[in-house]
């Protein structure tokens, strides 16, 4: 886990070297072991003094805001993909261990599924497969006419394949969802 000193000894980062000891000061006069009969206090005077040595030392508060701009950006980044994907992102990917990453399961983060994007937009999700079945007639027709009027060799008919394969994959999806065309279906195949 990544402290922000900064926080911790309530200054801000642009904090010039009398501040960070003033504000040292003032914390280790209301936090000190010897003052303060917290049984935590130790602890916590402990991470005080990590913020003091971090923050007075140029070359230890460099590595520090480098660090903190990095988890900045991080929860940037999976604040982004939250409101993208919706809360059920998990976000364990942030590089530091936290107490969210200890509890991710996969139950947690929910994949969308072909129901969902249908959900989503019904036109886009069948526009594509009837785009889909497009392209494959084209494949098919101009494969076969091609091949039978001798423009391509025989061989290069088996493209077709691939048209018919398009086809097959669109009809399948376009009838896989609840629309018009998938409850006509139902009704010839009765």
């Amino acid at each position: 886990m990544v402290y922000d000193y900064y926080k911790i000894l309530e200054i801000p980062r642009n904090a010039s070297l009398d501040d960070i000891k003033r504000a040292y000061r003032n914390k280790a006069k209301m936090l000190h072991p010897d003052v303060n009969n917290s049984p935590k206090a130790n602890e916590v005077f402990i991470v005080i003094n990590e913020a003091y040595q971090a923050l007075i030392d140029d070359r230890k508060r460099y590595l520090h805001d480098i660090k903190l701009n990095y988890t900045d950006a991080v929860k940037l980044d999976i604040q982004r993909k939250k409101h993208y994907y919706g809360s059920s992102y998990g976000g364990s990917h942030t590089g530091f261990a936290s107490n969210r990453d200890k509890n991710y399961t996969k139950e947690n983060y929910k994949v969308k599924t072909e129901e969902d994007y249908y959900n989503q937009s019904p036109f886009l999700y069948n526009s594509f497969f009837i785009s889909g079945m497009f392209v494959g007639f084209l494949i098919l027709i101009v494969t076969v006419k091609g091949t039978i009027e001798h423009y391509w060799p025989p061989p290069f008919g088996l493209i077709s394949l691939a048209g018919i394969a398009l086809i097959r994959d669109g009809w399948k999806g376009f009838l896989g969802k609840k629309t018009i065309a998938s409850n006509l279906a139902k009704l010839f195949r009765k």
